[in-house]
């Protein structure tokens, strides 16, 4: 054996122990499973819940590697009080996650068509900002968006330009709130959506306009908003809010970037 191979299998097997190869397939399959509930918890309040238990379980092995006694007695001992704890505090959080991570839904499906629903978008936008009717749409992307959809009454029909019309309407009991597609679908109306806290937001922007933003500063999701006041139409995504938008502009920005997203 060479001097170089005797150095790197002494190296394994003072990193995982002489039965390295089994610590090896230990670590990808861990690494598999948390991908995998990442993926699910992510664009949640439970993301920050996951990030902390992987910090802490990566801090004890360390120490554990690095014969820090004191500090791997510290962390193994906080563990538990510390899962407890979390456990109480994000209980909601929680069981969305796993409902999220049960259906195993993670990307978009990237054969089904967008463009008649973007056209349908677009021709609503159109329509309420010429009657200066308020809206909220939102297209969920990879990030689920089930937690927000509970807030809403569920739907599953037919995106058409006729009833997003209805459904903001000020007459109708639905109109307050933000419709949410999923899947080329509506899956729910009167959504409630989170505001957001930067302090830098325009002074001049309504409920409407801070709840987009909200939104896609937590997730990756398209929103498209209807300025009640003004008629103007506004894009967020990417955690910023693109304001006086023209349809035929809306549609072909929606085009590319949801067409875009579905091949991810």
């Amino acid at each position: 054996m060479q001097k170089g191979d005797r150095t790197i299998n002494s190296f394994w097997i003072r990193t995982f122990g002489q039965d390295a190869p089994h610590a090896i397939a230990e670590i990808l399959i861990l690494g598999a499973i948390f991908y995998v509930v990442f993926k699910a918890v992510q664009g949640t309040r439970a993301v920050q819940i996951f990030q902390f238990l992987v910090l802490l379980i990566v801090l004890t092995y360390l120490s554990k590697l690095l014969n820090l006694i004191t500090v791997n007695w510290l962390l193994t001992t906080a563990q538990m009080p510390i899962f407890v704890g979390l456990v109480v505090l994000y209980a909601a959080e929680l069981r969305r996650a796993v409902s999220e991570l049960t259906r195993a839904r993670f990307f978009l499906r990237a054969n089904d068509s967008v463009d008649p629903v973007v056209d349908e978008v677009a021709k609503t936008a159109q329509v309420l900002s010429r009657r200066h009717i308020g809206a909220l749409i939102v297209f969920e992307n990879s990030t689920s968006l089930q937690g927000f959809i509970d807030t809403g009454i569920k739907m599953d029909c037919v995106v058409s330009s006729e009833l997003l019309v209805t459904l903001f309407s000020p007459l109708t009991p639905l109109h307050d709130g933000a419709v949410i597609i999923r899947n080329n679908r509506i899956a729910a109306a009167a959504c409630l959506l989170p505001l957001s806290e930067r302090e830098s937001v325009d002074s001049s922007w309504g409920t409407r306009h801070r709840a987009a933003l909200g939104l896609v500063e937590e997730t990756d999701a398209v929103v498209v908003i209807v300025s009640e006041e003004t008629g103007a139409i506004s894009l967020a995504i990417d955690r910023r809010i693109t304001r006086n938008i023209e349809p035929p502009k809306l549609q072909s920005i929606l085009w590319n970037v949801i067409r875009k997203r579905s091949r991810s």
